[in-house]
């Protein structure tokens, strides 16, 4: 086992660190390091969590080749560019705004993360012309921490050996079968197969099916090949790590050469960063923030975390504040045609007064639909039309201000980023969160969770933000917070 280090730095990713992480996937081990991410791939498969997300968006059995090359790409380019660069920068932007699409729990991101340093690894140390130097399996722990922390991964291990353990324990207690392995292993399997004449296809599948571990055969509801296939399959491995060992130590590769450097079935000889994604995501990931001469502040967060504070903050400090809550309750103001569209649909459950003209009462409104997300959908259906028709007059009206702030919880959910220059998070923990609006709002404890549900989590905004204002201490340090980022 490599010596530790005494723990992570979370300053930019040392110039040693990156030039080795480089050589090892774009010099020495091009060709092992692509098997064993395809191989940490197909294990992440083996976790019903991830491999039932897999299966809703139906990425994996659509387009599976897209899929993989999206991946593929993006790991190639972390590596080629640095993830500090500011193409790096962007490659992870890319990445957090496709994955705050989808409710990733933390075990699960971790587990993926740790595939990209275990696996190249262990196949090295298996299959490689050489296995590993200890300095270098420290390099690519670095890498790949870095990027989970850039990334907004929480928890992560500070040292190779705590990595290690966490996969190994992972894939011991928490791999096992499920209808939604095996059609995204399946799927995969069948793209990697494309090009391949179809007579030879269940052979090759046989094959590649050899160089996999039980546990993993089991979870992905494949059959175990013939024992002796197996055996020839990790022996041809061998055997190609002995000739080029022999080869590659008289005669080392010179040149760098990256996945995302050579043609790909997807994209052809170049692609683009806007490509990639999923299809149905593309419009919303490529839409371009507002770039007018007016600096328009999206103000976001979840409920209760102090959103309103911040806002107060800012219109001391003279910036017009056009506040969605606000637009929301004059949407159903007594008389309004949203009123009488929501006492129409509940009635008396919601109304105070009598008449046509009654109002709505917001807290019974809310019990109903917190409770209900078809009814939940049903009044934002009604009501975000009227709050960006009022977000669109009034930024006409404010177009000479040379600042404004727009509050929007549902910023992320309803993306409406495209409105904004700049998007702010305010931020605390989820804890936090829970008290603040049970002491706020007079709640019962399963009333405040059904509400903070009903937003995206805190953990997947984070990924998103161009800057987060920490609410977790005392009002002088968010005001402080808030003048340096102005």
């Amino acid at each position: 086992m490599p010596a530790e280090p005494a723990a992570l730095d979370a300053a930019a990713l040392d110039a040693a660190t990156l030039a080795c992480c480089r050589d090892l996937t774009g010099r020495l081990f091009p060709w092992d390091t692509n098997r064993a991410l395809e191989l940490a791939l197909l294990k992440t498969f083996c976790l019903p969590s991830i491999s039932g997300l897999l299966s809703q968006t139906g990425e994996f059995e659509q387009r599976p080749r897209k899929r993989y090359d999206d991946t593929g790409l993006m790991v190639a380019e972390l590596v080629r560019l640095g993830p500090d660069s500011a193409g790096g920068r962007a490659v992870i932007q890319r990445m957090n705004r496709i994955h705050a699409h989808y409710a990733i729990s933390e075990a699960d991101n971790l587990y993926v993360l740790s595939g990209f340093v275990v696996e190249p690894i262990q196949w090295l140390e298996r299959y490689g012309w050489r296995p590993l130097r200890a300095e270098e399996q420290q390099a690519l722990f670095r890498f790949w921490m870095h990027v989970g922390g850039l990334m907004g991964i929480q928890n992560r291990p500070e040292r190779l050996k705590e990595l290690l353990t966490l996969n190994a324990r992972v894939e011991q207690e928490l791999f096992r079968s499920a209808a939604s392995n095996l059609r995204i292993a399946d799927a995969t399997l069948a793209m990697l197969l494309t090009d391949c004449p179809a007579p030879l296809r269940p052979a090759l599948a046989a094959v590649l099916q050899g160089v996999l571990e039980p546990p993993v055969l089991a979870s992905l509801g494949w059959s175990a090949p013939p024992a002796w296939l197996a055996r020839l399959v990790r022996g041809g491995l061998r055997l190609r790590s002995a000739l080029l060992n022999q080869w590659l130590r008289r005669w080392p590769p010179r040149r760098l050469q990256f996945y995302s450097e050579r043609p790909t079935p997807s994209y052809g000889a170049t692609f683009r960063l806007e490509q990639l994604g999923p299809p149905p995501l593309l419009e919303q990931l490529n839409s371009p923030r507002w770039c007018g001469p007016q600096r328009r502040i999206g103000l976001t967060g979840g409920i209760a975390s102090g959103k309103s504070s911040v806002g107060r903050l800012l219109a001391a400090r003279g910036l017009p504040v056009l506040d969605a809550d606000l637009f929301a309750r004059e949407a159903l103001a007594p008389g309004s045609a949203g009123a009488r569209a929501v006492l129409e649909r509940y009635g008396d459950a919601v109304r105070v007064g009598a008449g046509q003209n009654g109002a709505v009462d917001r807290a019974a409104l809310g019990r109903i639909v917190f409770a209900d997300a078809a009814e939940r959908q049903w009044l934002e259906q009604l009501v975000h039309p009227l709050v960006r028709a009022r977000f669109a007059s009034e930024l006409e009206r404010l177009a000479a201000e040379p600042a404004v702030v727009l509050m929007l919880p549902l910023l992320f959910e309803t993306g409406l980023e495209s409105l904004c220059s700049e998007v702010w998070l305010v931020d605390c923990d989820e804890a936090q969160q829970l008290q603040r609006l049970l002491a706020r709002d007079g709640l019962s404890d399963a009333e405040a969770r059904a509400r903070i549900a009903a937003q995206w989590p805190l953990a997947r905004k984070r990924l998103l933000a161009d800057r987060r204002i920490d609410n977790r201490g005392e009002p002088e340090a968010l005001a402080k917070q808030v003048q340096t980022a102005l």
